[in-house]
Formats: structure tokens, C-alpha cells, sequence
């Protein structure tokens, strides 16, 4: 059985296919194509199989990814479902690539990485109290990714700091003294936190 790659290795940006192909070397490798902007990602399969997979990137050209290019690796969004022959469906965050055995829900985010403290309190704040938000929405608006932002969501839910809709297709909100929901003594310890810390003088 081959091994699945856990990692994207970035190969730099070229101008044409061929000059793509030429560049994918193993499971993993993938390459830019680039005329005046970004038009493809085309990446060896990181399943084993050896197919390349063709990721559009132009949207005057149908569908397509958005790729965030940063300094910790390269992010694609949304996950890429291939619909036949090796059928791999996976995320890529930060040049790790996560597998998705069916679709993106709690169990995938135990081996995402942890966001930190600073990411979660600024998606915390940008949260309202009285209506859910996309995490992509959010995303935006804090130039941030959406695989992060997603992430930073999760963790604020288990801290009770946020709640979630899924009827709503992962949308968020903050937690409040008059959500539904029942608040943990940790919960309650931050909120007690935070109301304190407002009164502080400044």
C-alpha cells in the first residue's frame, strides 16, 4: 500500500503546463501556473496514484479555489474532492495536507493546528452576540484564512466562548448570558473575566 503524503511540497511558479510537469517529481509536489495571475495549481497527487490534479484558480474560468501563498505554506480553500479514480478528498492549510474520510466535521480539526490565543481572541471579538456568521465571512473581513478562522471557532465552542449553528452550514456566534446554551464553570470563570476586566480603569 502506498503511503498518503501529509505535506505539500512547493515547487515554485511557472508560465505554462508542460514547464508545470516537468517540475512534479512525487506524491506532494506542486507547482503555480502563473500569467499575470494565478490561473492553476497542478499537484501530484498526494494520494500515491501518480495522477496530477489540475486545481483551477481563475474564476473567469469556472469554479474555483481560492490559494493563500504565506510565508508558514501554501492554503487552498475549499478542500479538493476528486470525484473519480482515487476519489482523494483532502484539506491543504500551511503545506500540511489533511485527510478527509467523509466530510469536514469535528474529527477532522483533532490534528489541525492549534491557533493561538492572540488569532482566537481577534476572531472572538469580531463574533456578534445576535446572529451566526460564516467563518468565511469572518475570514475575510480579518485577512485571515478560512481553515484558520474555522479552526480559532472550534476552539472558541469548546471553551464556550462561542456557539455554532451547523443548520446553517458552520456559522458561529459569540456566547452570551443569553444563549441557550448551558455555561460550563469554565465558561462562566471567562465571562466573569471579561466583565471584570471592562470595568478595570484604564
Amino acid at each position: 500500500m502506498i503511503d498518503r503524503s501529509r505535506q505539500i511540497f512547493f515547487q515554485g511558479k511557472v508560465e505554462s503546463r508542460d514547464a508545470a510537469f516537468s517540475l512534479l517529481k512525487k506524491s506532494g509536489d506542486a507547482v503555480i501556473v502563473e500569467r499575470g495571475h494565478p490561473r492553476l495549481l497542478i499537484m501530484r497527487c498526494p494520494c500515491g496514484c501518480g495522477d496530477d490534479l489540475l486545481i483551477n484558480l481563475d474564476r473567469r474560468a469556472g469554479p474555483a479555489w481560492r490559494l493563500y501563498l504565506q510565508p508558514r505554506g501554501l492554503t487552498l480553500y475549499p478542500s479538493y474532492w476528486r470525484d473519480s479514480a482515487c476519489g482523494s478528498h483532502f484539506i491543504v492549510w500551511n503545506s500540511n495536507i489533511f485527510w478527509c474520510s467523509s466530510g469536514i466535521d469535528e474529527e477532522i480539526d483533532e490534528s489541525w493546528d492549534v491557533i493561538s490565543i492572540t488569532t482566537e481572541n481577534m476572531v472572538f471579538d469580531s463574533l456578534p452576540e445576535n446572529k451566526f456568521v460564516e467563518y468565511t465571512i469572518l475570514a475575510e473581513s480579518l485577512n485571515l484564512t478560512p481553515w484558520e478562522t474555522l479552526q480559532a471557532c472550534r476552539q472558541l465552542v469548546r471553551k464556550n466562548k462561542a456557539s455554532s449553528n451547523k443548520k446553517y452550514g458552520d456559522k458561529f456566534q459569540k456566547m452570551s448570558f443569553n444563549s441557550p446554551q448551558q455555561l460550563t464553570l469554565r465558561g462562566l470563570a471567562f465571562w466573569i473575566e471579561r466583565i471584570l476586566g471592562k470595568r478595570k480603569k484604564p
